[in-house]
């Protein structure tokens, strides 16, 4: 029976919890490009519709996923996330 060291629990620890700031950002990542996606997508259907109500919906839609995207890129970067991921990435996609 071998026993463990508090060094080498630490260790251990500290793998977890890099592994979960790995994942956290992943999903950061993931998340804005979907809010990109969306972003994209409203503007598209701002350029097809042609009804006042609907023209105020998608009005309406492309200021509220601009609004999350910029609030996610914004998360990146103070998180200190840009290790070279966010170039090309901007605020004005």
């Amino acid at each position: 029976m071998s026993s463990v060291s508090g060094k080498e629990v630490k260790g251990i620890l500290d793998l977890f919890k890099v592994q979960k700031d790995v994942d956290e950002k992943k999903d950061l990542y993931a998340s804005l490009e979907n809010a990109k996606k969306e972003w994209e997508e409203a503007k598209n259907i701002f350029e097809n519709v042609s009804e006042p109500d609907l023209v105020d919906y998608a009005i309406y839609n492309i200021e509220a996923a601009e609004r999350k995207y910029v609030y996610l890129l914004r998360k990146i970067k103070s998180e200190g996330s840009n290790e070279g991921r966010n170039e090309g990435i901007s605020e004005t996609s």
